[in-house]
């Protein structure tokens, strides 16, 4: 690894944080950084790898990057990617003054809410507030000085959340993909573009098979078809995205077509994808069972529950047994991880990660004291910060589990784990200032469409088949983190002060902070008593046990029965959002994945490869190709989606 590729990645890095946010967010286009796709990311590697990279080396042969320098780069854009939008900046940033913006003689806020905000959480000057949402007046300044406290603390408690993340996957890296061989199919694509060649070539193998650009045109020509009905309406776009009502509109079905989709199912093993599918429909028969009989949980349904309450919780349990599975499953490693942090010379090597296990240890441990003091220092009750802190990396660790196994470009949790807390030790326990301050922490672990912890696992497989070994690749990471923090939060504040949030993405600068701080005030002004409101309590943790029993059957089947054909991955996410608009997809690459190994076999399968990675680069393409047009005519809202609806 060398200066060069430092530099390359930090300066992506800078794109991803500043530029695609202002895509986003301000012209109203696709989420090149939204997701675990990585859009963005491959993108630009795409850009870097294709286009930039043969010319250098045309122009002279060692200016061209090497593929450890190629991977090197990726794996910072990978971090980057997790960090702009639905990762941290753009869901924390214009929720911390909307708790004062928004606030009005009906909703109470003031009452309810700001005497219990810590200082240092938010800014409070009235006038930085007010600019922030309608625009600061012409010539006046930016007021960095009511952000410099609440911005330092908040990237202070992140950065010790991402570490924490890091070092976890460090820890569990070699189980996943040296024991267990998980797939990772996001990184097949960027693997095969940072495929060096024969010598002298110019270009890696991928880019030079006709069935690559034969899938890249075929997702890259359908989709234009939109981009150029957003500038010649004339032209007629094709559609992607019917629905089918079922039995009198109790149940609706999302056939969105994606391509990028279609080729990620084409890499994941047949048992895999067909549990994604299935257990959507599964649960979406559940949904539609309980919508017939007027069956819902008592109480009200709180921010970010995927499909019912009864759905969300019994997800919510079936996570919690995957992540316990997954660690029993891997005490053998976690065993020899142990024997080699306290020094015992017979313990497993460590030379080849990105840290050392001793190191890992000490960082994780670090990590988890200062997050927990801040949360305390926030408002937190210690009880609270505890169950908080193991339930929300619980739900990344299986997160990361699936998306690693499952190649999922677009998942998220069927419920967070603030409600979980709230309802387990009830809003006496957790106290009013404790309430406030979990709503701040869905910028973090809310709406979250992707985070660092798979980044990071998906980086180190990267750099593992690519050859990139040894710590300095950590350092690599930790450099993508600050560039790009450091980035979008000026992005998304300059933006505010610029444009005026109230005129900006209608989501992340006008709803998102008036839900997630109304909810707060609602339980706030609603106490929740475990014991006394057990009949609201009861039926929910309920259905958790019963999302766990299900789970580890389905587990247990797994590993005891050769002949069981159902995988349980897709179980703990299948009423998510992003998987009702993904799971058509994910058949029809599963039914042509199928088809290929039962009539051609394993030959056949490889020599399609390259389409498949054809139409994933397509889509991600021709959705950035708009997002540059869009950006040189000052059009926007013309969105090219890059695997999914939004």
């Amino acid at each position: 690894m060398g200066l060069r590729a430092l530099a390359i990645g930090a300066l992506l890095c800078l794109v991803i944080g500043a530029v695609f946010p202002y895509a986003l967010l301000a012209m109203n286009t696709a989420g090149m950084s939204s997701d675990y796709i990585t859009a963005g990311a491959v993108f630009l590697f795409f850009l870097l790898a294709g286009l930039l990279n043969p010319l250098l080396k045309g122009l002279k042969p060692s200016w061209g990057l090497s593929q450890a320098e190629l991977v090197t780069v990726y794996a910072m854009l990978l971090i980057a990617s997790a960090i702009p939008s639905w990762g941290f900046t753009a869901e924390l940033i214009p929720m911390l003054p909307a708790v004062y913006y928004y606030a009005t003689p009906e909703n109470n806020w003031a009452e309810l809410l700001q005497p219990y905000v810590r200082p240092w959480l938010v800014p409070h000057d009235p006038e930085a507030i007010k600019y922030f949402f309608e625009g600061l007046p012409k010539d006046a300044p930016i007021p960095w000085g009511a952000w410099a406290v609440p911005i330092a603390a908040w990237c202070s408690f992140i950065l010790a959340i991402h570490l924490m993340m890091i070092a976890l996957m460090v820890l569990i890296r070699r189980q996943w993909v040296d024991h267990e061989r998980l797939i990772f199919p996001l990184v097949q694509l960027p693997m095969d573009l940072a495929q060096e060649g024969a010598p002298g070539s110019r270009m890696g193998p991928l880019l030079k098979s006709p069935l690559t650009w034969a899938g890249f045109g075929v997702a890259f020509i359908a989709l234009s078809t939109r981009g150029l009905n957003h500038y010649f309406p004339f032209i007629p776009p094709l559609q992607f995205s019917p629905y089918l009502p079922l039995f009198h509109n109790a149940m609706v079905l999302h056939l969105f077509i994606s391509f990028t989709v279609m080729g990620l199912a084409y890499f994941l093993s047949l048992d895999v994808g067909m549990s994604i599918w299935l257990f959507h429909l599964l649960t979406q028969v559940q949904m539609a069972v309980e919508n017939t009989l007027g069956y819902t949980l008592p109480g009200r349904q709180d921010l970010f529950m995927e499909g019912s309450m009864s759905v969300s919780y019994q997800g919510m349990g079936a996570m919690l047994a995957l992540v316990g599975f997954g660690l029993w499953t891997a005490r053998g490693h976690l065993r020899q991880v142990g024997r080699r942090i306290s020094g015992r010379p017979d313990a497993a090597e460590d030379r080849d990660e990105i840290l050392s296990y001793r190191a890992a240890f000490l960082v994780l441990c670090g990590g988890s004291l200062y997050a927990a003091g801040w949360l305390w220092l926030a408002g937190l009750p210690p009880g609270a910060v505890l169950l908080f802190l193991l339930v929300a990396f619980a739900l990344f660790y299986g997160l990361a589990r699936i998306v690693a196994e499952g190649g999922l470009g677009f998942a998220r949790a069927q419920m967070t784990a603030q409600p979980f807390v709230v309802t387990a030790l009830g809003t006496d326990y957790v106290t009013p200032p404790g309430l406030a301050t979990l709503g701040f922490t869905f910028g973090w672990a809310g709406d979250m469409r992707t985070m660092v912890m798979a980044s990071a696992i998906n980086g180190m497989k990267l750099a593992d088949a690519g050859g990139v070994r040894g710590r300095p690749l950590f350092w690599a990471m930790l450099l993508a983190i600050g560039v790009t923090l450091a980035s979008s939060v000026w992005a998304l504040i300059w933006m505010g002060y610029t444009y005026g949030g109230i005129n900006l993405h209608w989501w992340f600068y006008n709803m998102l902070g008036q839900l997630i701080h109304g909810d707060s005030a609602y339980k706030v002004a609603n106490p929740l008593n475990p014991l006394a409101d057990f009949a609201v309590v009861g039926p929910r943790f309920l259905f958790t046990a019963i999302g766990a029993g299900l789970m580890g059957l389905l587990m247990y089947a797994r590993q005891r029965f050769l002949w069981w054909p159902v995988h349980y991955l897709g179980f703990p996410i299948g009423a998510t959002y992003m998987i009702s608009s993904t799971w058509f997809s994910i058949l029809i690459g599963w039914s042509l994945k199928a088809l290929v190994l039962k009539y051609g076999g394993v030959g056949l399968y490889r020599r399609l490869r390259p389409f498949f990675l054809g139409l994933i680069l397509g889509q991600i393409t021709c959705s950035g190709f708009w997002t540059l047009v869009d950006f040189i005519t000052g059009e926007s809202g013309n969105i090219i989606y890059v695997g999914m609806q939004i």
